[in-house]
């Protein structure tokens, strides 16, 4: 029996066909999530849906020609692209932006390589940009192919060489007075599956990932009229107090000479200081009392030096290891106080240390509470070394924005008027950021007429300046 093809007959087949392909191809993205059903989709065409879909900037070798098969619903962004890059040599960027709601941690980039190429926009001579990854089981970020160690007392190197042998690991020292090693890998090591792996081998006493960690996010705040601002220009305190700003770097000529008495590039050692994004230099002037927050009073005497250390990289983010060597520069470089202005719900061993090792040297250390109004500790400001600063408003009530809880020591104003932006126009500023370099600010003040002053006294102090 022969088969007659009428035009509608071959009409309806041709769409069965259209529509069987194009039911294997689906992607939509919400938020940080993915559905995606694809089956032998080009690399390319992904990709360049992807970037559409998304303000996800995406850089992908010409010369690569894979066919991508998946099928997710409603699935972990960056799991989904780990799953489906797997083959091929990939990194994911992430940076901290300014959002509504503060912080807001996104991912800026994919880069996609041939295996055998390096990829120049990850890999180069000066850190601009930390190879951050993130852990889709708990949230926390890390930068890629790194761990951090330390050994049970009596355990020599040659123990830990043999433990990483089997992972290219490489030992690089660290952290001296801890006894921290850092521990570079290959870049496509699964980092959280390897810290469970050997966290319990014999001589081992701790290790865990190169925690990254974002730059608390200012809010800005347009107003209707124009403002001018002048830098409050003053001399030193007598008996001056230096202060170390862990921040994103200064940029030159906004202090006086003389006010920075140090520099330091945690990123990059040995290369001058910089600031792209500006909150450093904001906290910077803040600190050394260039800028008074709105509802503070004016002081002259409370005019201060600064150490700057750049340890965020230009995308917001900083590392365990950039932070134990901002505060072993701080150390060895005279500070007294030290300003953290960033916070994360990750709590790391080594961090917590390096704090507590500083404060029994006599650092005052204070850190900045986060503009989210969880109630849930942020670190460092919950650590017991740590003072925990929220933020007031002008009115000299609790900002609507700042964070509060046990940890939270004191509230001091958030709110200035900034002649450098964050990233953007000058304005005025708000933030828990402010209201910690304030505070330490207040402190070195104090400290210039009260040398011996306890930790109990400082907070009293603090409360009296509010």
């Amino acid at each position: 029996m022969k088969i007659r093809f009428t035009i509608q007959t071959i009409i309806y087949l041709a769409l069965v066909v259209y529509c069987s392909c194009a039911m294997a191809y689906e992607l939509t993205i919400h938020q940080n999530k993915i559905t995606l059903h694809a089956d032998g989709v080009s690399l390319k065409t992904l990709m360049n849906d992807l970037a559409q879909k998304t303000d996800i900037k995406v850089f992908v070798d010409p010369d690569l020609d894979s066919r991508i098969s998946a099928d997710f619903t409603n699935h972990d962004l960056q799991s989904a692209l780990e799953s489906i890059l797997s083959s091929l040599n990939h990194a994911l960027k992430w940076e901290s932006a300014p959002a509504s709601n503060g912080s807001n941690i996104r991912l800026s980039e994919i880069h996609v390589f041939k295996h055998g190429t390096d990829d120049r926009a990850t890999h180069s001579e000066k850190t601009s940009h930390l190879n951050i990854a993130r852990n889709p089981e708990d949230g926390s970020f890390y930068v890629k192919g790194e761990i951090l160690i330390r050994l049970k007392p009596g355990i020599n190197l040659e123990h830990l060489d043999a433990i990483l042998k089997p992972f290219a690991g490489t030992i690089i020292p660290e952290n001296s007075f801890l006894g921290i090693y850092r521990i570079k890998l290959p870049e496509k090591t699964d980092i959280p599956k390897l810290v469970k792996q050997i966290k319990d081998l014999p001589g081992i006493e701790m290790t865990e990932p190169n925690y990254a960690y974002p730059i608390a996010m200012p809010y800005r705040y347009v107003p209707e009229s124009e403002i001018k601002t002048d830098l409050e220009l003053h001399p030193l305190s007598e008996g001056p107090v230096a202060i170390a700003i862990l921040d994103s770097g200064l940029a030159q000529g906004l202090l006086p000479d003389g006010q920075v008495i140090a520099s330091h590039d945690a990123l990059n050692p040995g290369d001058p200081i910089s600031d792209s994004l500006g909150h450093g230099t904001q906290m910077a002037l803040v600190a050394a009392g260039m800028v008074t927050p709105f509802g503070a009073a004016k002081n002259t005497d409370d005019v201060n030096p600064v150490i700057a250390i750049r340890a965020f990289d230009d995308n917001g983010f900083t590392s365990s290891v950039a932070l134990m060597n901002g505060i072993d520069f701080a150390l060895s470089n005279g500070a007294k106080v030290v300003s953290l202005s960033w916070g994360s719900s990750v709590k790391s061993d080594f961090i917590r240390d390096t704090l507590e090792y500083g404060a029994s040297k006599g650092l005052i250390i204070v850190a900045s509470a986060g503009n989210e109004p969880t109630g849930r500790p942020v670190f460092p400001a919950a650590y017991e070394s740590v003072i925990g600063i929220g933020a007031l408003s002008p009115n000299g009530q609790n900002w609507e924005n700042t964070n509060y809880g046990d940890f939270v020591d004191v509230y001091l104003p958030g709110f200035a008027d900034m002649p450098i932006g964050y990233k953007s126009e000058p304005g005025i500023y708000a933030g828990t950021s402010i209201s910690a370099a304030f505070a330490s600010n207040r402190i070195a003040a104090f400290l210039s007429k009260n040398p011996k002053a306890s930790r109990k006294e400082i907070i009293a102090f603090l409360f009296s300046k509010k």
